[in-house]
């Protein structure tokens, strides 16, 4: 557990770092490019990001999630994966090459073609680095895969910002997306744990398709259901709309799923290691669920809360007409989070992706129906986006529904895992509702005040309502006392790696 215990403290600085930098980029491209070069690049990624899924083929789900039985078996199949990978990427290139002119139009982004062509280049690279990646992710080595993700995340900034200052429109996007892939491609060579070597095997890769078939086409689903609105909103509503629709949403998402992105990686590579003894699962799921809860339960609420102060300091101005999007997404998104995707994780570790398929299925039929009803024009796009947001429900519910006697961890025990948080959250929400009510006279100061305050109130009724206080006290302590014999025991073996390191060098 201690290696855990340090995967987990380096993911969340890593994740930390890398997620304040995503919505701090949007922030700023937001005041700098116009929604509809937004909505042009979200038609483009659209086609980008599902040739980069079609790629994978649940390749990286394999090398995480899949119990090896030797050392050897293990690099046979991860040199299959790779292989497949880059294989795949590359014909699915060639075809957006050559079909550039029809993709660009099925997305409304006729005159984008050549962007097309060099947006597509993310996913070659892309096929090589995430094997990389999952490799770090099953070794627990979260130290350089956090490195990593920090560099590529601080070179899309670095480079889009200027561009878009300069211009260039679309363009700095394109090319900014493109510098952190290549960044990725090469740091995964320099500090990744695999090094392709040349084997192949046709019966292994049926092992692997076989394995994470169902994980593949829940993948799929998942990119119709991100995806699958991108497509015809444009068409719907017009690019501006799309442009709205798309920064509002993933801005959003970006603050919120940093919530899991914290420990996410750690808890699904920890669930999948000890997914046939049922106690400990329901231990690690618990711990991860409750400690996580203390931060997207009451983010979910304040975000809807302060939808109007959130929306204006994040995207500005123009984007106030979707500030009921941006709160509902919040508040469902992030619930989602706190309950739904840690039973989805622990059905997709128990070896069940075809339940999970099954939820995204009823899930997507429900956005076709909108889409259905959009097409026929009997919902206008602030309805579309109210209606949208709350259909988000349906997934963590079904999950759950599932989870429970997949996982053996019952709603019940999620109940007590998380009712403080609920009640503290409740007690947080309480006055600015009763203060809203009475009061349309909102400044930024203001707001800004009442946020501090909530954060206040929120922890404070934690506090209060924690019981065996003085437990929680040890608790800490020990935490803390074992996190420094821990540091001390990694120092030291850094210290004997070195010294083995020298005397290599002297011989």
């Amino acid at each position: 557990m201690s290696k855990i215990g340090r995967a987990t403290r380096w993911n969340i600085a890593a994740e930390i770092i890398a997620k304040l930098i995503a919505p701090i980029t949007t922030i700023v491209l937001a005041r700098l490019l116009t929604p509809e070069v937004f909505g042009i690049v979200a038609s483009i990624t659209a086609i980008t990001s599902l040739a980069d899924l079609l790629t994978d083929a649940g390749f990286n789900a394999y090398i995480v999630q899949h119990q090896f039985d030797n050392e050897d078996e293990q690099k046979k199949a991860i040199n299959v994966c790779f292989w497949s990978n880059l294989s795949i990427s590359l014909v699915l290139y060639a075809l957006i090459v050559i079909f550039r002119y029809q993709f660009a139009g099925l997305v409304d982004a006729s005159g984008y073609e050549n962007a097309l062509v060099v947006a597509a280049l993310v996913i070659p690279l892309t096929s090589v680095s995430s094997i990389s990646m999952a490799v770090m992710q099953k070794n627990l080595n979260f130290k350089k895969l956090g490195i990593i993700k920090i560099i590529c995340k601080v070179l899309p900034f670095a480079t889009t910002v200027p561009l878009a200052i300069l211009g260039f429109g679309c363009w700095s996007l394109i090319i900014g997306t493109l510098a952190g892939e290549v960044a990725s491609f090469i740091l995964c060579f320099i500090f990744g744990d695999y090094i392709p070597r040349f084997f192949y095997s046709f019966k292994v890769f049926k092992g692997i398709f076989s394995f994470s078939s169902w994980a593949y086409l829940e993948s799929i689903l998942e990119w119709l259901l991100k995806n699958g609105v991108i497509l015809f909103l444009a068409a719907l509503y017009g690019s501006y709309c799309l442009g709205l629709f798309k920064n509002g949403t993933t801005l959003i998402l970006q603050i919120t799923t940093a919530v899991y992105a914290l420990y996410g990686n750690v808890y699904k590579s920890a669930i999948a290691k000890y997914q046939n003894d049922d106690e400990e699962f329901k231990r690690i799921f618990l711990i991860f669920q409750k400690y996580s809860t203390l931060i997207s339960i009451p983010l979910a609420i304040g975000v809807f809360l302060f939808r109007d102060f959130v929306t204006f300091i994040l995207l500005g101005a123009d984007y106030l007409e979707v500030s009921m999007l941006i709160g509902l997404w919040g508040l469902t998104g992030t619930l989602s989070i706190a309950f739904g995707n840690f039973y989805s994780d622990g059905i997709r570790a128990k070896g069940k992706p075809a339940i999970l398929v099954l939820v995204d299925f009823i899930y997507l039929l429900a956005i076709g129906a909108l889409l259905g009803f959009s097409f026929a024009g009997y919902v206008n796009f602030e309805q579309f986006c109210i209606i949208y947001c709350l259909l988000k429900i349906i997934q963590p519910v079904l999950q759950i529904i599932f989870g429970v006697f997949i996982c053996k961890v019952s709603i019940w025990a999620v109940v007590k895992n998380t009712w403080i948080q609920l009640v503290s959250a409740a007690i947080m929400a309480l006055p600015v509702i009763i203060f809203k009510l009475n009061s349309s006279d909102w400044d930024s100061l203001f707001q800004f005040l009442w946020v501090a305050m909530c954060v206040v109130i929120f922890f404070t009724a934690v506090f209060l309502l924690t019981p065996h206080k003085k437990e929680l006290f040890r608790t800490i302590k020990s935490k803390l006392s074992r996190k420094k014999k821990e540091d001390v025991e990694e120092i030291q073996e850094v210290k004997e790696e070195e010294v083995v390191d020298d005397g290599n060098l002297s011989n």
